[in-house]
């Protein structure tokens, strides 16, 4: 049912995470960086100045390289008129430009009509701003995207791997280069006002939740709003806590899939699915996460919950066929584990992945202490050995996202999807223990979106203020 709410938050602090925040890998997969030409593989020292955003030379956008190294980009209200038209401020914009954060480990700068495209309609009249991820515009180095790739693949690590690899990767990434840390998003936030003005409020989608952390005190002193889509669980939530959530959210829509929950469906359904995802991801091997061809099987699980709306059908045959897969099976399975972290076609590590590492591994305490077995809850096994770097990047003071106390708060949407199986909505009811005067708004979908247009009048009601509500 759709409606505003005050939600009741009783059993958020018990179940307070929610979800992996690799969601904008997926929920942003169309947009990926699609490079066929593989990285040199000398040099492996990355970019000292981050290179201007491709959209910049668009005479439709502002760009301002700020004194962070970040790049801001700009997108005024669409007109009507051409593309390439002057990008000169507009009497249109004057009810203070939008903060758009999609979330980690973010996209890759994208040209004005792509933007208007994936922003819910509520936006296309405002002017919105988006900070470039710093892993877009600094090269990510081919010894970096190697290290990488040793543990991306799912196959098991030697003893000597476990012990040489956390070294290998430290001394080839340099993590500081490829995140916004808390520190630069509020320089760059400070700095964005000055140069464009008044910034009205911020839409923050899934991780993006998070890194709103940082600039929401700014946004309650001068009577702005934050809306937060599908968010992940605050910063500090237990990886543990989050990897097992998320994997049994991804489960309990697997159940929906094969109609588990159906009335007339046999008593022993949601075993039998336990039974197959069991098979799907165990093998007898000890180590880390098994076999590559069973960490492939999970996280193509993963992929494909991203939109279970849509691929209810392929994934009822993969889970109704097992073992006996078909070739079209096998292809789904493989081609929706790339998606996640290595290029389809020779395995070279996505600087996405990187990106998301590096952003949000700081975010969450306590990595490395994994999140179930292969025999008990494969899913989260698999999601354990895809978050095996994070055990070894180190957090410091400026890259530690902290919630502000509630005094701080500005006024607070929260858009919680109750069937997400990416952020279940207990991650906003955690939000919400935090920030008890925040307002929600449900809606259900099967799988991990935006909120739907149904809501557009909703939201931007709420936005215009008490005298705007309906």
């Amino acid at each position: 049912m759709l409606g505003v709410r005050r939600p009741g938050y009783a059993e958020a602090a018990r179940w307070f995470a929610g979800v992996a925040a690799l969601a904008a890998v997926i929920l942003t997969g169309l947009h990926l960086y699609q490079n066929h030409e593989r990285e040199p593989e000398s040099g492996n020292a990355a970019a000292a100045e981050p290179a201007e955003p491709q959209p910049c030379a668009d005479r439709a956008v502002r760009c301002h390289l700020l004194s962070t190294g970040v790049w801001a980009v700009v997108y005024p209200p669409a007109a009507g008129g051409p593309s390439n038209t002057s990008a000169d401020r507009t009497p249109e914009e004057g009810d203070g430009l939008v903060l758009w954060d999609p979330g980690g480990p973010g996209l890759r700068p994208l040209d004005a009509p792509t933007v208007r495209a994936i922003l819910p309609s509520w936006l296309h009249r405002r002017t919105v701003a988006t900070f470039v991820e710093p892993w877009a515009v600094h090269d990510i180095s081919p010894a970096c995207l190697k290290a990488v790739e040793k543990v991306s693949a799912g196959g098991e690590l030697s003893e000597a791997q476990v012990k040489s690899w956390p070294d290998a990767f430290r001394n080839a990434c340099d993590i500081d280069l490829y995140h916004l840390d808390r520190g630069e998003y509020q320089e760059s936030f400070e700095e964005l006002r000055e140069r464009e003005g008044e910034i009205s409020g911020l839409y923050a989608q899934s991780f993006g939740a998070v890194r709103a952390t940082a600039v929401m005190p700014a946004l309650q002193r001068t009577g702005g709003w934050t809306v937060m889509d599908a968010p992940a669980p605050p910063p500090g939530a237990s990886a543990t806590t989050l990897m097992v959530e998320r994997s049994l959210a991804v489960e309990a829509g697997l159940q929906d899939v094969m109609g588990c929950a159906d009335g007339d469906a046999p008593s022993d359904c949601r075993e039998k699915l336990r039974g197959t995802l069991r098979d799907m991801g165990d093998d007898d091997t000890p180590g880390l996460a098994g076999g590559v061809e069973e960490y492939e099987r999970m996280t193509a699980l993963f992929s494909l919950s991203h939109d279970l709306e849509s691929n209810k059908k392929p994934l009822r045959e993969i889970l109704t066929n097992w073992p006996k897969l078909t070739a079209k099976d096998k292809d789904i399975i493989e081609t929706g584990s790339y998606k996640y972290t290595r290029r389809y076609g020779d395995g070279q590590v996505l600087p996405e992945f990187v990106g998301y590492l590096a952003n949000v591994c700081p975010a969450y305490r306590g990595w490395g202490s994994g999140a179930g077995s292969q025999e008990r809850n494969p899913l989260g096994a698999a999601l354990s050995r895809m978050h095996y770097p994070c055990a070894v990047i180190p957090g410091d003071e400026d890259s530690t996202w902290t919630a502000p106390d509630a005094a701080e708060a500005p006024r607070l949407l929260l858009l919680t999807n109750t069937t997400d199986p990416v952020t279940p909505p207990i991650a906003a009811e955690a939000w919400g223990e935090n920030y008890p005067d925040a307002d929600r708004l449900d809606y259900a979908y099967s799988g991990h979106a935006k909120a739907p247009e149904e809501l557009a009048e909703k939201i931007s009601a709420w936005i215009a203020g008490p005298a705007g509500r309906p």
